[in-house]
């Protein structure tokens, strides 16, 4: 069955060929030829004198359109040799019958139809220059393929060589001598040719288009019938009908040439889009069309040599096809085999992956274009806590926590917009015992594969190392006796704050003292509760920091100069109550100063602060302050 594609295909060569002004020509030279043999006026003599310089016209056509032909600059090489070799047997053809032309203008015989020596000698030189151009180019099958290929073609020359004993009323093998020779010379010729045009037709590499490759099959067959009729008709006296018979497959073939140049033109990729079939119907009708032959001829009751001859073709044909139909079943049972291992591999294969599946401690989901989950695998259960069921058919963004739906949203629409790629997740997913996990996903997006027709999400839990990170992180801007944010942390908030802030520099005063008395234990237990005191006196959005030693800071972002001396007074009072260590009360001294300005000076800002420090511990209130 012809897909869509080859209809149209087909539709436009037809359409470019009936508007082709050539192939209108030759069309009418064949109406003209009809006319002028078939209907009773001038004598075979005259006629016979037309017919071999039409021939030579015929000719030349042909050979100046293969020689177009051959020009194309869109051919391979292959195919361009081929035309070439054509143009070879054109330009012998039409030598032959000039010289059989010149020799009928000058003695006008009813029997010279079927020309003479050298006629015939440059003809068939001509015919195997035609054979060899088929025969050497390459049809692109191998092995196996080549072997099924070779028999097909030879089932259906075969068949043809069947048609062509039978349909030859000449063939008489008691005739013996020169006249058997030539008819079965004729009709060999014509088979060759027929089977190198079947082996161009079946193959991969077809050096002409379908239309012109059944036009010159046609014009083969018709030649050859019409080479065993001519000595029957002229010996019945009915040579107008024979010359007839030779020139219309003759317009037909001068015509092949054109046919293939216009359908290249109409469709200059007929012959790259044409399929590859994986067989041809041309063996099945020729084995159809012996069988029907061999009936007709025995439907007449009489066992001739005609007839014997079809019923040899019979077996032959028959012989190629089981031969054909043997060598099927040996590669159908190979097949079938390779078949066998292959899903027995694919089994495997699956298993394989199934128990990779089942034990691995990625998350594999798979949500489809309207973001739905079609399928999760068993490690949602081991991930999330709850089973990979009650995930399948549950929109894909709630399996993460509510405030990263929108980003998460936002990365998959942009993902859904480019097929085939991929992007990278940090997701927050709510564990079954209320904890927050955190997954890092790959999400490719495979909507345009049929097997999977939408986004792939794989997954593996790295709640840990988050928090082995969070963890280094804390542990590089923290200090680890308090706490507090260390100096580093308390430069980047001052960085980040900008705009008006307080600053306050708080020092301990007589702490060596209390490490000399009680002990350094002692001393980290002060700087501890030190630490308590002042996160109490803060906001959430001031920062609290340990600079060293027995030194601290407050960042108070956005804040006015009485705001932080009101914070220096509780800072003092929740100072007044003394720290048990021990059983020992340890009382708090401390000197603050306090700076209050633009975060964009934060160098003087910080110094301004130090300085009102050092100025309070100098005090006799150990209080002071600076404004900017």
């Amino acid at each position: 069955m012809s897909t869509p594609g080859e209809e149209r295909s087909r539709q436009t060569a037809t359409a470019a060929m009936l508007r082709d002004p050539l192939l209108r020509v030759l069309l009418a030279l064949t109406g003209v030829c009809v006319v002028w043999y078939l209907v009773p006026g001038a004598g075979a003599g005259a006629k016979l004198v037309l017919f071999w310089p039409i021939q030579v016209l015929l000719d030349v056509i042909f050979a100046v359109l293969s020689a177009r032909m051959s020009a194309l600059p869109a051919l391979s090489g292959s195919t361009r040799r081929f035309w070439r070799l054509i143009v070879v047997s054109g330009v012998l053809f039409t030598v032959a019958d000039t010289i059989q032309g010149v020799r009928t203008f000058a003695t006008p015989v009813a029997g010279m139809v079927e020309g003479g020596a050298v006629q015939s000698a440059l003809v068939t030189l001509g015919s195997l220059v035609c054979l060899l151009a088929m025969v050497i180019h390459p049809t692109r099958t191998t092995g196996r393929e080549r072997l099924r290929f070779v028999l097909d073609a030879a089932t259906v020359v075969a068949a043809t060589a069947v048609f062509v004993w039978y349909l030859s009323p000449s063939i008489d093998v008691r005739a013996g001598g020169a006249a058997l020779l030539i008819t079965l010379a004729s009709a060999g010729t014509s088979l060759a040719g027929s089977f190198g045009l079947v082996k161009l037709m079946l193959g991969r590499n077809m050096p002409f288009t379908p239309i012109a490759g059944w036009s010159a099959g046609v014009a083969g067959v018709l030649v050859g019938l019409s080479t065993g009729l001519t000595p029957g008709l002229v010996q019945v006296a009915r040579p107008e009908v024979a010359m007839l018979a030779r020139l219309v497959p003759c317009v037909l073939l001068a015509a092949v040439p054109r046919i293939n140049e216009v359908n290249l033109h109409a469709d200059p990729d007929i012959l790259a889009r044409r399929p590859t079939r994986p067989f041809s119907l041309l063996p099945y009708i020729g084995v159809a069309a012996v069988f029907g032959l061999l009936v007709v001829s025995l439907a007449g009751g009489r066992l001739n040599v005609r007839v014997w001859g079809v019923v040899v073709g019979v077996v032959l044909v028959t012989g190629i096809v089981v031969t054909r139909q043997l060598i099927a079943f040996a590669d159908n049972a190979r097949l079938l085999g390779e078949v066998d291992r292959s899903m027995r591999a694919l089994a495997e294969q699956e298993e394989r992956f199934r128990a990779l599946v089942q034990h691995s401690s990625d998350v594999t989901v798979i949500a489809d274009v309207g973001h739905v989950v079609a399928y999760a695998s068993p490690a949602v259960e081991r991930t999330l806590g709850v089973p990979a069921d009650a995930v399948i058919g549950r929109p894909v963004e709630e399996l993460t926590v509510a405030d990263g739906r929108d980003e998460f949203r936002a990365l998959l629409a942009d993902l859904l917009a480019r097929p085939g790629t991929s992007t990278t997740l940090r997701l927050r997913v709510p564990h079954a015992d209320g904890t927050v996990r955190w997954l890092s996903a790959v999400a490719t997006n495979l909507v345009h594969v049929p097997s999977i027709r939408g986004v792939v999400y794989n997954a593996h839990d790295i709640t840990e190392v988050v928090a082995f990170q969070e963890r280094l992180r804390h542990e590089a801007t923290h200090d680890p006796l308090t706490g507090l944010a260390n100096r580093t942390l308390f430069a980047e908030r001052i960085a980040a704050a900008g705009g008006i802030a307080s600053i306050l520099i708080i020092d301990l005063d007589g702490f060596k003292a209390v490490n000399d008395t009680y002990g350094h234990h002692a001393g980290d237990a002060l700087l501890r509760a030190v630490a308590d005191r002042l996160r109490q006196c803060v906001r959430a959005s001031d920062t609290v920091a340990r600079l060293g030693g027995d030194e601290f800071a407050v960042l108070l972002p956005a804040t006015t100069m009485a705001y932080a001396e009101d914070l220096m007074l509780r800072v003092h009072e929740s100072f007044a109550e003394p720290v048990t260590i021990d059983a020992a009360r340890v009382p708090i001294r401390a000197s603050i100063g306090v700076a209050c300005g633009s975060l964009t000076r934060a160098d003087d800002l910080l110094r301004d602060a130090d300085a009102a420090m050092y100025s309070a511990k100098h005090g006799r209130d150990r209080q002071a302050a600076a404004q900017l």
